[in-house]
């Protein structure tokens, strides 16, 4: 990105320095050749954002031409997928993130131990006898977690993993509320570090035998935590209907992201829909059962349905999606998910509106501290429990799901194979087309657009429909994953507005609940905004992806590693804000390429006066005469997150 400069940033003479030390690049620029680094890891739903973010930041590409290559490149038919903007190499800054995918809750397992071993793939549990060889759980190889064409040296700085440090971990769920909340498990290995290196992948490493260890996040050595909100995100709901007679499906003939013509939407669901597949009320795609499923109308009473009742064809009658037996199989996260966390937090909130009778399950399976939650393991439970009994007769309503891992692993799962005709599952909108075109190796999906409640209140039961599934039409009626659907969302007045009086409990966009409300007939007080936001084409399935931070780092190892993670946060979080000295138009541009949205420009001042400013909460950099953030730290100059 453009060199930018201002009181928050590099001083004249570190500017200067920085300056001759980079390179002028043409606009085919791929390879990095950063020399100081940004480590970060978690959320799967944010990787392909933050690797494209951080490419372009340094104008440069990780990995570009190894065996972990990046995928993205500098290109003048930007904005597109896989292509990044070419003004985004004019100026080469010699620092270089790296990103590793692991899931929200690893991210976040990382971030309160300030350890990066603990940014493992998936789940590990030890065995307390003994000590035992686990396949290596590397990251997902999607995006690249190493960069061999820009190793350096020592190798441990780019060419290996795991990281050398914590700077930066990334969740979908928010951090808990209170210190005595911010704890987590932690696991050891070994070795403890070059699992992966430029000679190679280890095949196994050791789990080690220690029981779980249970860490708390240590204020007095990293200072008071911070939690931001990276941008808006969308949860896309994946679908393959390969096989399947949709009426509702858009093809459009757009090419670029995100545009009104081009929404990847193959198919429309109400929130009826959506809360009979993902609570097993409804199994599979032919079931025409009449008053199978509830919906309420815009004053906010229950109305029963068959299930596909808003698959109407030109005639206005609806039509099964299939007309042969097509079991429903939900593709879910294997792994601590912060996009479990979102999908569950919005089928929490918004189904058990439609069962105030509790005659189909809903109010039973919600009706539990357990959910939301980041593992999709506590609603599987919950559905098992429940479709044993009553009048639905089924015990077997999860069997058919599948677990996957990661953002990728589930995009790949669903795809587009006629093979795996009939899976649904949520994934965050970049792993869906039109936002990227392949996920390891195979289709992207294609994705659903929602019925929200502004929709419901307007009477609006079905979406729109063609006039045969072959010539679709150009527009929309529910709303699909794209960014203005994630601003509309975050547009809704009854959220909260920022103030520097907040903690990092107070940026918990989840955390914003109704007052006292009726809309359209329907009591949502005290009930989270986002899932039920009437805000005209705001998409429901919304929420962000969390920078957590600490106030206080180490840099005994790392002279510069304070002022190279605030230059990057202040360019960064300035692209949300157009009257900001640093903005810069790219960030907002890659982050909407990816399918999501800025953060409001207010949530952007707000975030720059409480962190980059003298508040007690500020970053900084521990030193023998502490300030900031790292007031009340100990161990003077070589406190701080190591």
């Amino acid at each position: 990105m453009k060199m930018q400069t201002s009181k928050y940033m590099l001083g004249t003479a570190s500017v200067l320095a920085l300056l001759a030390s980079s390179t002028i690049t043409p606009a085919n620029a791929q390879a990095s050749t950063a020399t100081a680094g940004i480590y970060a890891g978690g959320s799967t739903l944010a990787s392909e954002a933050f690797r494209q973010i951080f490419d372009c930041y340094m104008g440069g590409i990780v990995g570009s031409g190894t065996t972990y290559p990046d995928g993205f490149a500098f290109n003048a038919g930007f904005p597109a997928p896989g292509k990044l903007p070419t003004t985004c190499t004019l100026v080469s800054l010699p620092v270089q993130g790296m990103y590793a995918g692991v899931g929200s809750g690893n991210g976040v397992r990382g971030f309160i131990t300030n350890n990066p071993q603990q940014w493992y793939n998936g789940t590990v549990t030890p065995n307390a006898s003994a000590n035992i060889l686990i396949n290596t759980p590397l990251p997902a190889n999607q995006p690249a977690m190493i960069d061999l064409a820009n190793p350096r040296s020592p190798a441990t700085k780019f060419g290996s993993y795991p990281y050398p440090r914590v700077d930066i971990g990334l969740s979908d769920s928010p951090l808990g509320s209170t210190l005595a909340a911010l704890t987590t498990s932690s696991v050891s290995f070994n070795p403890t570090q070059s699992w992966t290196t430029t000679g190679g992948a280890l095949t196994q490493i050791t789990l080690n035998s220690t029981s779980t260890a249970s860490v708390a996040y240590s204020t007095t050595a990293f200072g008071n935590p911070i939690q931001i909100p990276a941008f808006e995100v969308n949860v896309a709901i994946g679908v393959n209907t390969s096989s399947m007679t949709v009426y509702s499906a858009v093809a459009g003939t757009g090419a670029t992201p995100g545009t009104q013509a081009n929404q990847g939407a193959a198919i429309q669901l109400s929130t009826a829909q959506m809360c009979a597949i993902f609570t097993g009320l409804v199994t599979d795609w032919n079931d025409i059962t009449i008053g199978k499923i509830p919906y309420l109308n815009n004053t906010g009473g229950q109305v029963l349905a068959a299930f596909d009742y808003t698959n109407i064809d030109n005639t206005g009658t609806a039509q099964r999606y299939s007309s042969s037996s097509l079991p429903i199989k939900v593709v879910y996260r294997g792994d601590g998910s912060g996009t479990s966390f979102i999908l569950t937090n919005y089928l929490k909130t918004v189904c058990p509106l439609l069962d105030s009778t509790g005659a189909f399950g809903y109010q039973s399976i919600f009706n539990t501290t357990t959910l939301p939650s980041t593992s999709f393991a506590n609603l599987i439970a919950r559905v098992a429990a429940v479709r044993g009994a009553g009048g639905w007769n089924n015990t077997t309503a999860t069997n058919a799901w599948i677990s996957a891992q990661g953002s990728g692993g589930v995009a790949s799962a669903i795809s587009t194979d006629s093979s795996k005709a009939g899976r649904i599952g949520y994934v965050s909108a970049d792993f869906t087309q039109p936002y990227t075109s392949t996920v390891a190796g195979v289709t992207a999906p294609q994705s659903a657009a929602l019925q929200n409640e502004q929709l419901r209140g307007a009477a609006t039961y079905v979406p729109s429909h063609g006039v045969a599934p072959a010539t679709q039409p150009a527009s929309l009626t529910f709303i699909a994953p794209t960014p203005d659907g994630a601003a509309a969302a975050w547009g809704d007045t009854r959220l909260k507005t920022p103030s520097t009086t907040w903690t990092w409990n107070d940026y918990n966009i989840y955390a914003n609940v109704f007052g006292t409300v009726t809309q359209s007939g329907v009591t949502v007080t005290g009930l989270p905004v986002l899932p039920l936001t009437n805000k005209l084409n705001a998409y429901p399935l919304s929420g962000t992806t969390f920078l957590d931070l600490y106030s206080c780092y180490n840099v005994q190892a790392d002279a510069n590693r304070v002022t190279n993670l605030v230059n990057f946060l202040t360019t960064y979080v300035a692209g949300a804000d157009s009257t900001d000295p640093n903005f810069d138009p790219d960030v907002s541009a890659v982050i909407e390429n990816a399918g999501f949205h800025a953060v409001p420009a207010s949530y952007a001042k707000n975030i720059k006066s409480q962190y980059w400013g003298t508040r007690t909460t500020a970053i900084a950099a521990a030193a023998a005469t502490q300030a900031n953030g790292c007031l009340n730290v100990a161990n003077g100059a070589s406190g701080g997150a190591k």
